[in-house]
């Protein structure tokens, strides 16, 4: 089906075909999916830039996720996807659970031409070979590059022999598994070159996966410069990113982090990413109490702006190809403290210099790494320094000439400029249509239009007019001469009154500040707590502001030294679009501890600008529906504004048990101001997603019960919400019984050893097996005068299902699931106790339907529903 009729292509002079002039050569990178995150899409992504000053460079993605990449690909380099994934609606599927993208039947068979050893196997298909041998057969590509394992075995096999084929690697070795790797040593041969990222690793290829006549070698990843830098002298945050995944072994980080916090309070770590370990690290982070202080942030499409908010970063993998994030965190300014583990950090980091290597797979040496750059402010900044020299080496421009003179090499043709000339710096990548910078006063600064002193920027214009807008409002403001905007939410905003420009779908003023720029100070009836989205209008077209680079310093800001709450937080949505994140507060009270134990909830804070102690002040709790509901508990507050709230979730839901309910709060002084209750002087936003508090239950002596569970609100102020609870039923026993015509249904009778609490439902949920997901209700039947126990009935339809009608013999099983509690919220109700029970009528000719229910360890039930010949099954009896 495939070959490259030979064992290698010989090395062969430029031909008229080939883009000859200067050296200049076209290079593909095929990778599995462009419009992802992770470490080599990143790595692609600088290799293409790079390499795009001064050759025709193509990327090609197997699968297209979405409309756009995550990451922007640059202008000069074409992205062509070849299988479009983007599921419309329901899909049929194939073999293995293939969906028929595209409407394809071969996309539901497995592929022939990518290895199914790979990792990516399974999501691949005849429809994804088609077009990689397509594309391979017909591309004028010099050289193509292949990402992975399953890629570079797609190129040996398939790649005429006019193509220079090199496979790169950016796992290592060790991390591939037996099988792929015999499928490696068979088709790597038929390479031209094998890339690894560390020398280390390409000792190990060279003694384990013997290639003749292939050229193996390492090229480090690239790293551009970020477009601003930090020293981390203004910030006590550990930031941390990467795939959450079992290698990065981030729970060791969050371990470690345990250990020193108590000697460092004003410390706050910042994990960013997304992965398979996002639930167990957040149970983790709730059992060592760590909610206010470990924040589990999620991905970030730009994570040189992450890096810029911490003072140093923490990289715990216990293996690392590479350590992409390493470099990264050092081209911002950042120290990091490193595992040294096999094979990338230690030819990264130069201990003690620009970072600090700890023991790999213990949490105390890392503990110990990270107390020493916590403790030490003179140390990060040294190490600052030195992380952004020692990191240069990983610029594009040094890494590139690497990659050239492998392809030059192989290809035939000659380097784009002699070698004993220095590489000029590749060409940079134009800035943001608009960049936003917010200092440590929450001022927000927008800039639009060309950057002074940066080539390729001129493309970028000054909009006509820049428009926020939120729900109900709008403010309409002129950019001055020199593209900025200012944007303050205080409520007397910066410079003279004649400077300022508010405007509610008024009319617009010009900008007359100092350099021509504009400063909006609105007042509280503009600009007010809320999210706003950043349009611009140009020649009287309004869209929304996609491009943009976000700069946020000066966080977070100290409660002792902060008055009052105005703050504007730029952030992207989720469709990439700019907003603005206004938090105002003339009286706030940052939270700074939330803690639920002992069947109470405790929170803990600061009253800003509060310099009087208040022995009677209060925390309110009121009902967001019904605001004349209100509870309240005793919160003094102390000379220096700190206050100590106990919250009694009994008292909170008295008389409204049961009910679904937003409350929330408010410090209340004895002179009666109010103070809001929330956490903004981070510089965060969408705590609502980052920091998950436990619930405290209530259970009443009758009735449902109720959850209360602290919570933030959109805007990042601390509620409450109360919930319904499943009550706790002793299930005595389960008896199934067949019913109906032939059997054909199921009769459940589920007794209970209580009575029902008024206002429970219950339900029968399918977990496995026909109809897996269905619900079915029980019925609750009245109670029998003097019987203290509860009765409940259902009927099953489970056997009229189409795969067992015309069978003459039945035998199936099914994994049930009791649910109890209110309407709507549901909850699971154990029945690991019940004795087993089985249950027989006459089905059909010399058959006996039998229904079995068991217990499950899980408190699920297995009901097993069998034909019996009566005439058989005697026979066994009596012998």
């Amino acid at each position: 089906m495939w070959g490259n009729g030979g064992r290698r292509r010989p090395v062969f002079a430029c031909t008229g075909r080939r883009r000859g002039l200067g050296g200049s050569v076209k290079i593909a990178y095929l990778i599995n999916d462009m419009y992802g995150i992770g470490g080599t899409v990143r790595t692609v992504a600088n290799q293409a830039a790079a390499l795009s000053a001064r050759h025709e460079v193509e990327i090609v993605s197997v699968f297209r996720h979405r409309a756009e990449p995550v990451l922007p690909v640059p202008a000069q380099v074409s992205l062509r996807p070849l299988v479009d994934i983007r599921q419309q609606g329901d899909q049929a599927t194939g073999v293995g659970g293939r969906p028929l993208y595209e409407g394809s039947e071969r996309a539901g068979l497995p592929p022939l031409l990518f290895p199914v050893e790979d990792g990516r196997g399974s999501t691949h298909s005849r429809l994804t070979d088609d077009r990689l041998e397509e594309y391979l057969a017909t591309t004028d590509a010099d050289v193509v590059v292949g990402t992975r394992p399953g890629l570079n075995v797609v190129i040996a096999r398939a790649a005429p022999r006019r193509v220079v084929k090199v496979g790169q690697e950016h796992l290592t070795y060790e991390q591939h598994s037996e099988e792929l790797r015999r499928v490696m040593a068979a088709e790597y041969p038929n390479l031209d070159a094998f890339v690894t990222v560390t020398e280390a690793d390409a000792r190990t290829y060279a003694e384990r996966m013997p290639m003749p006549g292939v050229r193996l070698l390492s090229i480090p990843n690239s790293v551009p410069a970020p477009p601003f830098t930090v020293n981390g002298h203004n910030t006590r945050t550990i930031v941390s990113a990467g795939r959450l995944a079992p290698s990065k072994r981030h729970d060791l980080l969050v371990q470690a982090f345990s250990m020193v916090s108590d000697e460092f309070p004003d410390w706050t770590l910042r994990i960013y990413g997304r992965g398979s370990r996002r639930g167990a690290l957040g149970r983790l982070v709730r059992s060592l109490d760590l909610q206010d202080r470990v924040w589990l942030m999620g991905p970030h499409p730009r994570v040189e702006e992450a890096w810029a908010q911490g003072a140093f970063a923490a990289v715990t993998s216990s293996e690392e190809p590479f350590g992409m994030t390493i470099v990264e965190a050092m081209r911002s300014g950042l120290p990091v403290v490193s595992t040294d583990c096999p094979h990338g950090p230690a030819s990264i980091i130069r201990d003690r210099e620009d970072g600090l290597l700890v023991p790999n797979r213990s949490a105390p040496g890392i503990a110990e790494g990270l107390a020493q750059l916590m403790g030490d402010d003179p140390l990060r900044r040294r190490m600052s320094s030195a992380a952004l020299t020692d990191s240069e080496r990983f610029d594009p421009a040094n890494v590139v000439r690497l990659h050239e003179e492998l392809f030059s090499e192989l290809a035939g043709v000659g380097l784009p400029s002699p070698p004993g000339l220095g590489l000029p710096a590749p060409r940079p990548e134009p800035p943001a249509s608009c960049r936003v910078e917010v200092g440590p006063d929450g001022v927000a600064v927008m800039s639009f239009g060309p950057v002074e002193g940066i080539a390729g920027s001129g493309s970028g214009r000054i909009p006509e007019r820049v428009v926020l807008a939120k729900p109900g409002r709008r403010l309409e403001l002129v950019p001055g001469a020199d593209g900025r905007v200012v944007v303050d939410a205080s409520r007397t905003g910066v410079g003279t009154p004649d400077t300022r420009v508010a405007h509610q779908a008024g009319p617009l003023v010009p900008g007359q500040g100092t350099g021509g720029s504009t400063t909006v100070a609105a007042p509280p009836t503009g600009l007010v707590t809320g999210t706003w989205q950043v349009f611009r209008v140009d020649e009287g077209v309004e869209t929304p502001v996609r491009d943009v680079e976000i700069h946020q310093h000066g966080f977070p800001l100290s409660p002792e030294q902060t008055g009052e709450v105005s703050l504007v937080v730029p952030a992207r949505s989720p469709k990439g679009r700019l907003v603005l994140h206004v938090r105002r507060s003339e009286h706030h009270a940052e939270i700074s501890h939330v803690e639920i134990a002992d069947g109470l909830i405790t929170v803990q804070g600061r009253l800003l600008g509060r310099q009087r102690p208040d022995a009677r002040a209060r925390l309110v709790v009121r009902l967001r529906a019904s605001p004349q509901t209100r509870r309240e508990f005793p919160s003094a507050v102390a000379s220096g504004g700190e206050f100590t709230s106990v919250i009694d979730p009994e008292l909170v839901v008295r008389g409204r048990e049961g009910d679904s309910e937003k409350w929330e709060m408010r410090v209340v002084l004895s002179d009666g101001t109010e103070y809001t209750v929330g956490r903004h002087l981070s510089g965060v936003v969408g705590y609502k997603q980052i920091i998950e508090y436990a619930s405290q239950q209530v259970h009443p002596q009758r009735g449902l019960g109720s959850r209360v569970r602290p919570y933030y609100t959109v805007n990042d102020r601390l509620g409450l919400l109360t919930s319904p609870l499943a009550p706790t039923l002793p299930v005595d026993r389960v008896r199934a019984r067949p019913a109906g015509r032939h059997g054909g249904q199921l009769r459940f009778e589920v007794f209970l050893g209580t009575p029902v609490p008024e206002g429970t439902t219950f339900a029968l949920e399918v977990v496995r097996g026909t109809d897996a997901g269905q619900r079915y209700p029980l019925e609750v039947l009245p109670d029998h005068p003097g019987r203290q126990e509860g009765r409940l009935v259902g009927m099953l339809p489970l056997l009229e299902h189409s795969d067992y009608r015309g069978q003459s013999v039945l035998r199936a099983s099914w994994q049930l699931r009791l649910k109890a509690g209110p309407a709507g919220a549901l909850a699971k109700l154990g029945a690991k106790a019940v004795p087993d029970q089985t249950a027989r009528r006459w089905s059909h000719g010399v058959y006996v339907r039998s229904a079995t229910v068991s217990p499950l360890g899980s408190g699920d039930l297995r009901v097993t529903v069998a034909d019996v010949h009566v005439v058989e099954a005697l026979n066994r009896r009596i012998h």
